[in-house]
């Protein structure tokens, strides 16, 4: 656990675990997960990596900063700033969904040393707009705004609302008794989530980044998600894209060795043009 001061010397603890020794890898999970989330991909990487895996605001044991009037994404930009600070060299950033986007923010901040970008089904929602013009993403706030009104109303499966919306129906309904009854104690946090990943984003703001980035999405992608890796695919100057055949939105779970069999490829051909004259 990372114990940080913040403003008035308040103390914000972030959570995080590591291993190994090499290059450093830090991994940003998406909402209603902890560092678990990644466990499965970790276990099929290539070694020689340093592995550093945190919780995003308000889950694990990472201090939430954010509130309805205050929840920019830059809360979550802190947590990372202050990792990498801590990890003490430059990391290459992976993040799947919410943490996908915690990811890109954090590179469009400018403000750590990263060597290259992962991201796994990332939902910049905004970038939606630019895909189709708007339906979609209004589609998809309805859907938000639905699932917060559901959580201040008391209902239980209120977090069926978002992981059917990303992942199909029925897929809260098939997990375990112990994720469902995690996704139901944090579903105020994921309420956040959601105001926070519709902080301002554009694909010209990504067209100007100038590290490598690997972008995959599920096979089975809702059609949100299609329109926001597709509007990446489009501005992001050194890309690599994949879809997973037969994965939806949960594919670094569900697909583990095919996701870190991507990974692994994309961290060693970053580090060899790092290493190359």
């Amino acid at each position: 656990m990372l114990k940080v001061k913040t403003g008035a010397q308040k103390e914000r603890s972030i959570d995080y675990v590591e291993s190994g020794a090499g290059p450093a890898v830090l991994f940003l999970p998406g909402s209603y997960s902890t560092t678990a989330a990644w466990r499965q991909v970790q276990r099929h990487l290539n070694p020689g990596y340093r592995i550093v895996t945190t919780s995003l605001a308000g889950y694990g044991g990472t201090t939430d900063s954010r509130t309805l009037q205050d929840c920019g994404i830059e809360h979550e930009v802190h947590i990372v700033h202050e990792l990498v600070r801590h990890i003490g060299q430059p990391v290459h950033l992976v993040g799947h969904s919410f943490g996908g986007t915690v990811a890109l923010a954090v590179a469009l901040s400018h403000t750590v040393d990263i060597a290259s970008l992962s991201l796994f089904e990332a939902n910049p929602i905004p970038l939606i707009r630019e895909h189709d013009g708007g339906r979609l993403y209004d589609e998809t706030l309805r859907m938000s705004r639905a699932f917060e009104a559901a959580v201040n109303a008391g209902e239980q499966d209120a977090p069926a609302r978002v992981i059917d919306f990303w992942g199909g129906p029925g897929v809260f309904a098939a997990m375990p008794d112990a994720v469902k009854a995690y996704c139901r104690e944090t579903a105020a946090v994921n309420v956040l989530d959601w105001r926070t990943v519709t902080s301002e984003v554009a694909a010209r703001d990504c067209a100007a980044l100038d590290i490598p980035v690997l972008l995959v999405r599920g096979g089975e992608a809702n059609p949100a998600m299609v329109a926001i890796t597709e509007t990446l695919r489009a501005c992001l100057p050194d890309v690599r894209y994949f879809a997973v055949d037969g994965a939806g939105h949960f594919l670094i779970t569900s697909h583990a060795p095919r996701c870190a069999e991507l990974l692994s490829a994309f961290l060693d051909e970053a580090a060899a043009r790092k290493n190359s004259p």
